[in-house]
């Protein structure tokens, strides 16, 4: 193995914060994770969700302030697993970067399977919900090698039509009112075809599930190579990500439930969207919504794989492979100004793993690997400044460190909980995890001096 490329090629700096703010919350895709994602809660803890995904947003904010101060301190396109090496070494580096890897690859195909059903209500077709998939999957990566510039353009308008879409289950839910606002703090759920009060630890279970809806705020961070001003606008734009997300999910879940004519039905219906479309709005209503939301998750797909090119750009640069994979990694199309390469790497792994047609087991092990993203994350911004001390801070969160113990302490504990859950085949792919990136940091990793340099 030998160092990475001699003179690696640079990210152009050409984003605003604004622009980056576009690209992180079309990743995020309040749409998608609203008709796709919110579901699940929906039938973990039934009307319990609205709470689940309220707390999910508290504990957001505090992993938001720790990618904040970690963005500024530590810029890089490689995000996490960065941080990770600076604060504790480069075995944990390699960890981190190998689950972040993973968490890329899963994501894309659990939202294109997802998004295959709306395609269908939209074109009224039956078309296979795998093939759709595979081709929204195989496109996203395809226009994400384009200039990120336009690609800022293409998201920040899809995002507009996205949020039409949002619009139109909030009037529907708040203008056909059928359920007292108190149904909102009052947890419930179906047994036996009856509503029942919601035990507390199914409302807390599926906190995880709000997390993975929020997820992506911390995208931002990847992006500060790519900002006009050095990065310093990094942290706000994490921020205003996550206040946009919430915001653009949280109203539209309210109105899903003030607007069930039955609050049992709903829960227990399987297309708790469709089933408030079908009550109160029209087929033609219905394909118009479902056209957006197939559009939202496309956008949302393509932001991710842009995000996901930067990690891998940063670490060919860093020289986590060999020479010739670093050398591919780093190489900037001359047209497109973006890692082409880099951002193709993942490309038929993630394409094969939309003919996996348990759609449950792909999400729960995407979450249980988000969440150990952020603890992690949480950890680094308990202690970078006391174990960097070389490294400035040109912000700092507030309150610190009780945002990230906060942050910390709340990952620990979902991931314990969901650990406890887990399929002995998820544990057995984390344990994998872990024993890969110990043979490739000591393979590989030490033999770096451009990581050992990070």
């Amino acid at each position: 193995m030998s160092d990475a490329p001699a003179q690696a090629s640079a990210l152009k700096p050409t984003l605003k914060t604004f622009d980056v703010v576009a690209i992180t919350v079309s990743a995020v895709s309040p749409a998608s994770s609203v008709f796709v994602i919110a579901p699940f809660a929906i039938a973990q803890a039934g009307s319990g969700m609205i709470l689940a995904f309220v707390i999910a947003a508290l504990l957001a904010l505090t992993f938001a302030l720790c990618y904040a101060e970690l963005g500024r301190a530590h810029r890089s396109a490689g995000g996490e697993y960065v941080y990770a090496k600076r604060v504790f070494g480069g075995m944990a580096g390699y960890a981190t970067f190998l689950t972040v890897m993973v968490m890329l690859l899963f994501i894309p195909p659990v939202l294109a399977t997802g998004a295959s059903t709306y395609l269908n209500v939209a074109l009224g077709t039956d078309f296979d919900a795998q093939t759709v998939a595979l081709v929204i999957v195989l496109a996203s990566f395809g226009l994400a090698i384009l200039n990120i510039k336009l690609n800022a353009w293409v998201t920040g308008v899809c995002l507009l039509l996205e949020v039409a879409a949002l619009l139109v289950i909030v009037v529907l839910g708040y203008g056909h009112a059928e359920q007292p606002l108190s149904v909102l703090v009052h947890p419930q759920v179906v047994v036996d075809g009856a509503l029942q009060a919601a035990p507390w630890a199914l409302v807390i279970g599926a906190v995880g599930v709000g997390l993975f809806s929020y997820n992506g705020y911390g995208g931002a961070v990847l992006l500060g190579e790519d900002m006009h001003d050095g990065g310093k606008g990094v942290a706000k734009a994490v921020l205003w990500s996550l206040v946009l997300v919430v915001f653009i999910e949280l109203i539209p879940l309210s109105a899903l439930l003030i607007g069930a004519p039955s609050l049992s039905t709903m829960i227990a219906s399987p297309d708790p969207i469709g089933y408030l479309l079908a009550s109160h709005g029209s087929p033609l209503l219905a394909r118009v919504v479902s056209a957006g939301i197939f559009l939202s998750v496309f956008n949302a797909l393509v932001a991710i794989v842009i995000q996901t090119g930067r990690v891998m750009f940063s670490s060919g640069r860093d020289a986590l492979w060999t020479a010739p994979l670093n050398k591919a990694f780093t190489r900037i199309h001359a047209k497109w100004e973006s890692p082409w390469l880099a951002t193709l790497f993942l490309d038929v792994p993630s394409a094969a793993l939309t003919f996996n047609s348990n759609l449950n087991s792909l999400t729960s092990f995407s979450v249980l690997l988000i969440v150990l993203v952020y603890l992690i994350v949480g950890l680094c911004a308990l202690a970078s400044r006391v174990r960097r001390r070389d490294r400035e801070h040109p912000y700092r969160m507030p309150l610190w460190p009780l945002p990230a113990l906060l942050a910390t302490g709340g990952a620990g504990y979902l991931m314990l909980t969901l650990l406890m859950e887990a399929s002995a085949r998820d544990v057995m792919v984390l344990v994998g995890l872990l024993a890969v990136s110990v043979i490739l940091y000591c393979t590989t990793g030490r033999l770096s001096p451009a990581f050992q340099k990070l």
